[in-house]
């Protein structure tokens, strides 16, 4: 859906009209070949139900849809318009692309963000101060975070359970090892082999010794 006309100051050209819902262009898409265009919102619902334009009857798809062009868009912008909050007493005006910014900053927003000042702390919108309960929502938060703890403690038991069983695994294998040693002469030179190597890696992996001091 647009924009409200009664909103904005002045008159506003009809070009900058959305066809389907008659009111001020919102986040406007045109149709490929035809160039009309609507909301966003408006558009995609309509094409939901039949794949045609709203004007012209021409076959269009959602994918289809492009971005208006930049001079429709500085129109749009250049706008004037009641702040949404005008009914909670805002009388601001402000460009139609400013509107975002003001919104969140709007002391009359009953949406907007704030601290509570009962003791909690806790930041809710403006328009649930009247019915927040500290203690309530403290109780909520710590159950919250006491079930995130809960599954950390699980996600770490199994963790360590996994790593218990590879070390459990690592052992059967030396001790597989080493049977396969005493037993087999070709296992035993392929096992000291294998020593040999995981020394020589072990040692390439220390840092290289530095004299920083002169003895007598």
């Amino acid at each position: 859906m647009g924009f409200d006309v009664t909103r904005f100051q002045g008159d506003v050209d009809e070009e900058l009209l959305c066809p389907i819902c008659s009111e001020v262009l919102e986040d406007p898409l045109q149709a490929p070949s035809c160039e009309h265009a609507f909301c966003s919102g408006c558009i995609n619902e309509w094409l939901s139900r039949q794949q045609t334009c709203p004007v012209d009857r021409q076959t269009i798809t959602s994918s289809q849809l492009k971005p208006v062009p930049r001079i429709l868009r500085s129109l749009l912008s250049k706008l004037y318009i009641s702040c949404d909050n005008k009914p909670h007493g805002c009388a601001s005006v402000v460009k139609l692309d400013a509107l975002t910014s003001h919104l969140e900053e709007c002391e009359f927003n009953p949406k907007r963000p704030v601290p509570c000042e009962q003791g909690c702390g806790l930041v809710v919108p403006k328009d649930e101060l009247k019915d927040h309960n500290c203690l309530r929502e403290l109780r909520t938060l710590i159950q919250n975070q006491s079930g995130k703890i809960a599954e950390l403690q699980q996600e770490l038991a199994e963790n360590k359970y996994q790593l218990n069983e590879q070390k459990r695994e690592i052992q059967l294998l030396k001790d597989f090892m080493r049977a396969m040693r005493i037993s087999n002469p070709q296992m035993r030179a392929i096992a000291d082999q294998m020593e040999q190597d995981e020394v020589a890696r072990w040692a390439s992996s220390l840092a290289r010794a530095r004299v920083t001091r002169w003895g007598a």
